[in-house]
């Protein structure tokens, strides 16, 4: 009877041990959380690296996406944050007061290729900005930008700065709308998922965004004229953030698949972007669109109308403590 009752307790012993500890191959599932459309350059990237993360692991790691956005596109800092999810994109805007230096990369005529001046971008948080310390709370994984903004109209030429005044422009938040404000355009604010309503509806005469997203948005049959600048006239950077509490649980093994993965691999993979705007360009010759080069023109009037843009910047850097002019040069030479 004693062997027995001797038995049953190691019995039960073991069976506790085996349920409180984890089998050797058990697998991290991270929420990534993201709010764009499944064919959207965001989504591809987002699809695509952390697939790259898993596989690094050897599995130890797989990313789960939500069906619908776990938060709106402005709450993603505090979603991740406070454990919602445990990766995000963040468009930076949204948090523009948080993160002054990436906004470098908002600054006209500096956009090459997306994935050349996402590169560039990295490239310059690691030289000057990451020791500011602008991301405390949260684990930065990478960051990147989009194609860079155009002019796009649905009826009217553009051929000066004079031709936007008073023209309704759908713009988003940052430099769009300061700069479409200098040359005395209409402000329309519009988030991007409502950009598709104002154009297709006649709301406003332009909108200030990359054109490709004409294409990935269906905005074609509304569109006549497409304008670009040397450098474009405007660019957003995006923040792939984790939230910390869950990066640090994270084995050492595990978190050096994620960086190996993360970083300048994100960046590259902007290039989604510029894929996106080569599949668009025979969408824009056999639609009638025009896609022309701005006149010297009206690229020479918005270039004096927009100089100051570059100085604000490179004081809000100052007050971070990172030399602006020098980390302004590095991206300027990077990126183009």
């Amino acid at each position: 009877m004693k062997k027995l009752s001797t038995a049953i307790i190691g019995a039960a012993a073991i069976g506790f041990f085996l349920s409180v500890t984890p089998p050797v191959n058990a697998q991290t599932k991270l929420i990534y959380n993201n709010f764009t459309p499944p064919t959207h350059p965001i989504t591809l990237m987002a699809k695509r690296w952390s697939n790259e993360a898993s596989e690094a692991s050897g599995g130890k790691i797989k990313f789960r996406f939500p069906a619908k956005s776990l938060a709106p596109p402005p709450r993603q800092w505090s979603m991740i944050t406070s454990g919602i999810a445990d990766v995000a994109m963040l468009a930076n805007f949204f948090e523009g007061k948080r993160l002054t230096l990436p906004e470098v990369a908002t600054l006209p005529f500096m956009t090459s290729t997306a994935e050349k001046t996402s590169i560039a971008l990295w490239k310059t948080y690691k030289k000057f900005f990451e020791s500011a310390n602008e991301y405390k709370g949260v684990k930065l994984l990478s960051l990147f930008v989009h194609g860079g903004g155009d002019l796009n109209m649905l009826k009217k030429e553009i051929h000066q700065v004079s031709d936007l005044q008073n023209l309704k422009i759908r713009v988003s938040r940052g430099m769009a709308s300061k700069e479409m404000k200098a040359v005395g355009a209409v402000l329309v604010p519009t988030p991007g998922v409502k950009t598709f309503e104002v154009v297709s509806k006649g709301i406003v005469d332009g909108a200030i965004l990359p054109s490709s997203d004409i294409a990935k948005m269906k905005m074609i049959p509304y569109i006549k004229y497409i304008y670009t600048v040397p450098g474009k006239l405007y660019n957003t950077p995006f923040s792939i953030l984790m939230n910390q509490k869950k990066w640090d649980g994270l084995s050492k093994d595990v978190q050096a698949a994620i960086t190996s993965k993360a970083g300048l691999n994100i960046s590259r993979h902007a290039k989604a972007w510029d894929d996106g705007l080569a599949e668009a360009m025979p969408k824009f010759k056999a639609a009638g669109i025009k896609y022309l080069p701005a006149s010297p023109k009206l690229v020479a009037e918005m270039k004096a109308k927009f100089a100051s843009f570059a100085d604000d910047w490179v004081k809000a850097a100052t007050k971070k403590g990172v030399d602006g002019r020098a980390a302004l040069s590095f991206y300027r030479k990077n990126a183009m």
